[in-house]
């Protein structure tokens, strides 16, 4: 077992302290107990996906890869929901499982499913420990390598001795980049507008997109990229905003559209801009080409502060921000308590020091907008995938990875059920989580279509029993609130590092379904 005493040190000595699965009684078991000796964590989890979403999390918001343990067959089967979720959020994270050596023979049958062929579709390369390699470290850089995502490593006894990848992901084209082209366009605009992809994210760029004085949009996975309490900020851009959102007041008005790393998984509508538009991807043009860009650059250190240099003395739009988002907020904010009331009260509450966790569903496009992200890795949410029911183990991985701030977290009736075993993690570790339920009874966001067609609306209704008794059967502090100054005093007697708390908070369906109708569609 020499090769798992050396995978464990490897790990070790990556920074990594928490690891986070189920094992079986074969090598998994075996890593855990080297992983322990050398002060790595490992963290029992009830589910396997919940485990490879909190790794990816914590892998997401640390820069530093995440990792999973199970078992082979039915237990990767079990994570798969879970890298899938790393994949759409370009999460970070190495699952590492028991696995049968491939030469062996087929009556050894027991739990066996071809690992390859299982995640071939959400993971970026699947491994086999061997003495050729690859090591550990060798997979985590993979794992954040452009684009970031999970990678898998089966791990046999007796040790393969050689192995080759199986590729996930499909190779990209071949990178088309015109930086002549580039600046020529950049320096003959007046009113450019940026649109901040993850990649802005990753690449630290939020230093110099907070000095400017043009508009700075971001995707919704990589809200806070700009601080969001800045008047340039112009909030998230989805591709498909309707008339009181910031995106179509403020994009129609410029001549060029500046995109740092934006790709069709993040945004709602893929179009080309009205006006001239160019993107700063290392991966070129082709993740993008939906967009018709005019062309694209690398976006290396000297390419970037060319950039900064072009648009650092121009200013506009910040009056057409200010106006476009009061519109918004007054239309948000004009029902008597809905969500908007719910994150505005929570957002003042915290005064911006709260990390914000968001699931899916209609309360989700509200949050987005009306809650200001100071920093990015103050925000987690599925943006890109809209993965429901991921909100739970996003916010426990969050938790874990920084217990300075409280972390708030917003589910809905449809995602609050999927993982909720392993809120137990953050009563054990008395974690400093808020849990809010959105509740109006129905697939809301669903809901709209089958009215608008005259469909069933059966399948979208959900039995509206209380969730209070499963969370206080958790041990999770359990209220509900029905107001404004309700819910104001709940949140102003939690103490937060004491342990969690779950708020429920019912809404009236049919004003819950009208709320984000001038706002965004689909």
């Amino acid at each position: 077992m020499e090769h798992i005493e050396k995978l464990a040190e490897d790990i070790a000595a990556s920074g990594i302290r928490h690891v986070f699965g189920i094992p079986g009684s074969g090598p998994s078991l075996t890593l855990i107990d080297h992983l322990e000796k050398r002060n790595v964590n490992f963290c029992l989890t009830h589910f396997e996906g919940t485990a490879a979403i909190i790794a990816g999390t914590i892998g997401k918001l640390s820069g530093n890869t995440g990792v999973s343990i199970g078992i082979k067959g039915p237990g990767l089967t079990n994570m798969v929901p879970g890298l899938a979720s790393c994949f759409f959020e370009s999460m970070p994270v190495v699952a590492i499982t028991e696995a049968y050596s491939p030469d062996a023979p087929h009556f050894k049958a027991h739990k066996r499913l071809d690992h390859n062929k299982l995640t071939s579709a959400v993971v970026k390369e699947s491994r086999f420990l061997s003495n050729a390699g690859p090591d550990f470290k060798t997979l985590a850089d993979l794992a954040q390598a452009e684009i970031p995502g999970p990678v898998h490593l089966d791990v046999s006894s007796p040790l393969v001795k050689t192995d080759s990848p199986a590729n996930g992901r499909d190779p990209l084209p071949p990178k088309t980049f015109n930086k002549t082209k580039y600046f020529k366009i950049l320096s003959s605009s007046k009113k450019p507008v940026i649109i901040a992809g993850t990649l802005a994210v990753r690449k630290g760029w939020s230093e110099w997109l907070n000095k400017l004085s043009v508009p700075v949009f971001s995707v919704a996975a990589a809200k806070g990229v700009v601080d969001e309490t800045l008047h340039h900020s112009a909030g998230v851009y989805t591709g498909a905003g309707l008339e009181l959102s910031t995106e179509s007041s403020i994009l129609p008005e410029s001549d060029l559209v500046i995109c740092l790393g934006l790709r069709h998984g993040e945004v709602l509508n893929v179009k080309p801009f009205h006006c001239a538009s160019v993107n700063v991807d290392p991966l070129g043009v082709t993740p993008s080409s939906g967009f018709g860009y005019d062309c694209a650059i690398e976006g290396s250190r000297d390419e970037i502060d060319q950039i900064c240099s072009c648009i650092a003395e121009k200013e506009w739009g910040l009056d057409l921000i200010k106006e476009s988002n009061m519109k918004m907020y007054n239309h948000m904010l004009s029902h008597e308590f809905m969500p908007a009331n719910v994150f505005m009260t929570i957002e003042q509450h915290f005064k911006h020091r709260a990390r914000l966790i968001l699931d899916t569903g209609s309360f989700c496009t509200v949050g987005e907008h009306i809650w200001r992200v100071p920093r990015a890795d103050w925000y987690v949410s599925s943006g890109q995938g809209r993965y429901m029911g991921t909100g739970i183990p996003m916010a426990i991985g969050a938790a874990l990875y920084d217990n300075e701030v409280p972390t708030v977290a917003f589910i809905g009736d449809g995602g609050i059920g999927m993982f909720i075993t392993d809120i137990k993690i953050a009563v054990q570790r008395r974690l400093p989580l808020l849990l809010v339920l959105m509740s109006d009874g129905y697939f809301g966001s669903i809901r709209t279509r089958a009215i608008a067609d005259g469909l069933t609306q059966k399948p979208l209704t959900i039995n509206r029993s209380s969730w209070l008794k499963v969370f206080e059967g958790f041990g999770v502090e359990s209220v509900q609130a029905d107001s404004a100054e309700k819910l104001d005093n709940i949140i102003s007697s939690w103490k937060p590092f004491e342990g969690p708390l779950f708020i429920q908070i019912p809404f009236d369906p049919e004003k819950y379904l009208k709320m984000v109708g001038s706002i965004r569609a689909g």
